[in-house]
Order: C-alpha cells, then structure tokens, then sequence
C-alpha cells in the first residue's frame, strides 16, 4: 500500500468531497473483487446484501447484521464497470443523500484504488474521512492476507487528524 495513506477533504459547489488514493499489492481484478464481492466485501467493510449491478439496490450492514438498522447505508448502484469503476448513490439515515466513487487501474505490479465520497455536508465528511481511512486500511489487511484489524481501533486513531483538517 503507499505510504501516504491520508485522505484529502475538498469543497466543491455540492459540498465536501472526501478522496483517497492507495496502492495495494494486488491485481485489479482482484482489487475489484474484493470490493464488488459481497462474501470478500464482508471480511473487511460488512455485510452487503442486494445486487451491484446498474439499476441494482444494496444495502451495507455496519454495526448489526440487521436488515433497517439504522446504522446501514444503502443505495441504487448507478455506474458499474468492471473491473474499473463503481459508483453508487449512499443513504444513511439522518444524513442527506451522497455518492460514492471507486476507480481502480493497474500500477506496475500492483492496483491503485481512488475512492471519493462527494456531496457531503463538512461536519459529515470529516467522519466519513475517519471512516473510510479505517476501512481502506482493513481492506489493505485483506488484500494482503493479513487478519484484519478491528475497525474502531483504526477510526479512532485516524479521526483526530480529519476533524483537524
């Protein structure tokens, strides 16, 4: 994974984008896998249940394994090309609807991933920051083949430097 692992807040006219752009040791098409497969996508982000095609609905169970709870995202999946780009509307309960953007593409001999979060109000996005730092680390410890850390541990250790972007 590269070493500058941080990811970047930008305003836009829509809100804050939050963009990451890691490195993994990997293929792209594994890279793909992992993050479009739903047994692979549940060792490392949660459960996700529904279809990741376009026009398809998902739903991303974090916390409890619940269908509705009100700690899920979900969506309708809008782009979906494989194995290079997945863009997918993201609701979460309480938070005004937002969009999430996965470009993979080959580098060397391994697989670049960059994941924007676009459309967020600013308190949202540093979270979301926090958040999605941990969990590119975990998927970072899958890819790898390492067991994946627990996210809280890695939140909490990333979101101090998000809320003071």
């Amino acid at each position: 994974m590269t070493t500058d692992v941080w990811g970047v807040l930008t305003p836009t006219p829509n809100g804050v984008t939050v963009r990451f752009e890691r490195r993994y040791a990997t293929t792209p098409e594994d890279l793909w896998s992992s993050v479009t497969d739903p047994v692979r996508l549940a060792r490392w982000l949660g459960p996700v249940y529904g279809d990741l095609v376009v026009g398809g609905r998902y739903e991303l169970r974090m916390g409890d394994d619940v269908a509705g709870s009100p700690q899920n995202a979900a969506g309708d999946v809008l782009e979906c090309d494989a194995p290079r780009r997945l863009v997918v509307a993201w609701q979460f309960p309480g938070e005004p609807d937002s969009r999430v953007t996965v470009d993979i593409r080959a580098d060397g001999d391994g697989a670049v991933l960059v994941l924007e979060h676009l459309d967020l109000e600013e308190a949202a996005a540093r979270g979301y920051g926090g958040g999605w730092h941990a969990s590119l680390d975990q998927l970072d410890d899958h890819v790898a083949g390492r067991p994946v850390r627990a996210w809280d541990d890695l939140f909490a250790a990333a979101l101090p430097r998000y809320r003071s972007e």
